[in-house]
């Protein structure tokens, strides 16, 4: 029988080429109890809708005609009626075990948000590119953090601490900075599988995107801050530590400067929307 509910929210702008892969592995998850899921598929112009209407119950579909993750993270959380309540990007995996063991981490009663393990894919050939991706996994801010993996959840206490999802391009910074660090979880139990960008120029872009959503919360939320204090620590040590990441270096910190200088010049221009690939913490 059923112990209660899990509901898990997908929103999709356009996702048809990748809706299919995700909702299957969602369906495969072992879970021990009702799962909702609710794609809201939101400006889009193409099959995206019917592709996840397909599949039938349980998944649900809400159709809006506005393209904004934020309208469409919203829509969904009105929709859902359980907690955990999961939040997943469109053209995210995930493996077999990780809704269960998503479930199993709230029952620690001191657990407010809960992230899975991460696996980050990159699929393109440009061996600098996969040695940046290779510094960038390893970094022990990156293996802590609860952002950057296609996937959070939450309990009825932490969503309790916010009205609704703002006009912010972090929505998973902004849930992340909600919690205390004492109230995140990142669970070993399962795992979501991540595609990183391609190309330097994507990474810049995606980069670049991600530093102007820290900054606009930083912004709109200043209060936030006390709960993300130890964003980049151990990061010197580490990598004094390991001398084989080195030579990855120079492009770690070129594109830190790259998105840092682009998002504090072109931020105040950038209205909350979509971008493939949106990954935090890159």
């Amino acid at each position: 029988m059923p112990m209660n509910g899990f509901s898990l929210v997908i929103p999709a702008h356009n996702e048809s080429a990748v809706i299919e892969r995700t909702l299957r592995s969602v369906l495969a998850s072992r879970l021990d109890r009702e799962l909702q899921v609710i794609v809201v598929a939101n400006g889009c112009t193409d099959d995206t809708a019917a592709k996840a209407g397909a599949f039938g119950p349980p998944v649900q579909v809400i159709q809006t005609a506005i393209g904004n993750k934020a309208e469409a993270l919203n829509l969904g959380d009105r929709a859902a009626r359980f907690f955990p309540r999961a939040f997943m990007d469109a053209d995210v995996e995930v493996s077999a075990g990780l809704l269960q063991a998503v479930a199993d981490a709230f029952a620690d009663g001191g657990c407010r948000l809960v992230a899975p393990d991460c696996r980050h894919v990159y699929g393109g050939w440009n061996p600098f590119l996969a040695g940046y991706y290779a510094l960038w996994r390893s970094m022990p801010y990156v293996r802590r953090d609860t952002t950057g993996r296609g996937f959070y959840a939450i309990d009825r206490e932490l969503r309790s601490r916010f009205e609704r999802f703002g006009p912010l391009l972090a929505d998973d910074r902004f849930v992340h900075n909600l919690a205390k660090p004492s109230e995140r979880r990142v669970v070993s139990g399962g795992h979501t599988t991540v595609r990183m960008p391609p190309t330097l120029r994507q990474l810049l872009r995606v980069k670049t995107r991600w530093t102007i959503g820290n900054l606009q919360l930083a912004r709109a939320r200043p209060d936030l801050s006390a709960n993300d204090q130890e964003k980049h620590g151990g990061a010197a040590g580490h990598l004094l530590m390991r001398p084989w990441l080195w030579p990855h270096v120079p492009l770690f910190l070129f594109v830190y400067w790259y998105s840092q200088r682009a998002a504090r010049r072109g931020g105040a221009q950038d209205a909350p929307g979509w971008e493939r690939a949106q990954r935090n913490g890159m």
